[in-house]
């Protein structure tokens, strides 16, 4: 009798034990595991790199179609707005850099576009003086007008343009920004390195005070090859710190202070800048 409880006691512990270990087992499937999973996920999910959305990608690749139907001011326009409100996006360098090609493309044409006129050489006329007059410069006369020379006739037909331009040069992006008037973007170029002189601080005002071609010790005569060929700087009114091209001895580059570009984005920079135009550094 006493055998037949102990095997009815021992059955009734292994009921209660299988019992207990199917409620638990319940109790994890429906509850606890599905909860733990969800935690497991928010924590992946968690972890994984967010997807930047390129709100200025729709805007560029408008803008390319633009372009690619002939619709050049439509494109440009599109590339503004990237410019002002999508920053951020990928696309702004080289909605910067599209814009930059074609005000410059623009303002080099002969074509009259907004801001250039006709002017008629009058007897006693030099090209400097017509320079001066349109607050222009040289080079971008000789350039536009396609003349192979200086001199001028009267009645000669000029395309004219003034350039008044701002130079921006920011030494943490390590560019140079020329702006409009009204501090509108025209073109941005990159710096290729810089060197202050001594005691010079790091952000100031100055204004571009002179062109120096070659060594400066002779004139050589405007458009000519001489002159095409010689090294250019621009000079400002803060000594030390004119707008250099790069030069070719790496040695030479430790020892000479001003800011260096490309010697092309510098010769392009000299037909558009002319004394007085004011130079705005900051960090």
């Amino acid at each position: 009798m006493r055998v037949y409880l102990r095997l009815l006691f021992a059955f009734i512990a292994l009921a209660l034990l299988l019992v207990s270990g199917a409620g638990v087992f319940y109790v994890w499937e429906t509850l606890i595991h599905p909860e733990r999973e969800i935690e497991e996920e928010i924590v992946r999910i968690r972890k994984q790199k967010k997807q930047k959305i390129d709100h200025g990608a729709k805007t560029y690749n408008d803008a390319v179609t633009l372009f690619s139907t002939g619709a050049l001011g439509g494109g440009v326009e599109k590339l503004h707005e990237l410019m002002k409100f999508y920053d951020d996006s990928e696309f702004y360098p080289e909605a910067k850099r599209v814009v930059g090609e074609i005000n410059v493309d623009r303002l080099l044409s002969k074509s009259l576009t907004p801001g250039k006129h006709e002017y008629i050489v009058k007897k006693g006329d030099s090209l400097l003086r017509i320079a001066q007059q349109k607050q222009s410069t040289v080079g971008y006369i000789i350039h536009v007008n396609a003349r192979m020379g200086a001199s001028l006739q009267r009645g000669d037909q000029l395309i004219v343009s003034p350039l008044n331009f701002t130079i921006l040069i920011s030494l943490g992006s390590k560019t140079l920004t020329l702006q409009s008037e009204g501090g509108n973007f025209f073109k941005e170029y990159p710096l290729k390195r810089y060197r202050f002189p001594a005691s010079c601080p790091s952000q100031f005002d100055t204004q571009i005070q002179s062109l120096i071609v070659g060594s400066g010790d002779t004139m050589l005569p405007v458009g000519s090859s001489s002159y095409v060929a010689a090294v250019k700087e621009l000079r400002c009114l803060r000594r030390g710190v004119p707008l250099r091209p790069v030069v070719a001895d790496s040695e030479a580059n430790k020892y000479i202070s001003g800011f260096f570009l490309g010697r092309e984005d510098l010769e392009e920079l000299v037909l558009l800048i002319r004394p007085g135009t004011k130079v705005h550094v900051r960090k």
